[in-house]
């Protein structure tokens, strides 16, 4: 295993709480995890209508991984322009933290060192036209990768602008065969 590949110990130890989409349908989020480039983990909070609560994406290293995070999500996230380096937060994780079996563990672990935890987290803003906007994730299979997009919050995953150029560029027979 790499030394910055999180062992399943701390992944439990990190893994989030249950919660509710605060402020939108207050139903519940769920966590899914993403298949990243990077070496760490990447993971979405996201309720059923696809509104983002947060991205995490942890490695165990030393370094600043907030570049690399930004640069990752810039590349899935339309527009681009969307994603501000204001908006990742760097934590370092430390073992009393993450409890008894994760402390254990890191304090055997050699060399030394806590775990990064980057978050990006995109509180609801006001676009152009004066509505409220929020971030949403599109996960469907179609994409290699999610696509990250700000939406008014009435909308669904569904409204997701790659699926909507793939709606526009494909006749509408060749898109019901499929």
């Amino acid at each position: 295993m790499p030394a910055h590949t999180l062992p399943r110990v701390l992944e439990v130890a990190l893994a989030a709480p249950g919660g509710r989409c605060y402020r939108h349908c207050e139903r519940p989020v769920r966590t899914r995890r993403l298949r990243s480039p990077l070496p760490g983990t990447w993971q979405v909070r996201a309720c059923p209508a696809g509104v983002v609560s947060v991205v995490v994406y942890t490695e165990w290293v030393r370094r600043d991984l907030s570049q690399d995070v930004l640069h990752l999500l810039r590349g899935h996230t339309v527009p681009r322009s969307l994603v501000h380096a204001r908006d990742l937060r760097l934590a370092t994780r430390h073992g009393p933290e993450l409890g008894t079996a994760a402390e254990r563990f890191l304090a055997r672990a050699r060399p030394r060192r806590g775990i990064r935890v980057v978050y990006w987290r995109v509180y609801p803003f006001q676009g152009k036209d004066g509505a409220e906007r929020r971030l949403f994730v599109c996960l469907r299979t179609r994409h290699p990768t999610p696509v990250f997009f700000a939406a008014p919050s009435s909308a669904t995953a569904g409204d997701c602008p790659s699926c909507a150029a793939v709606r526009r560029s494909t006749p509408r027979r060749a898109r019901k065969r499929r």
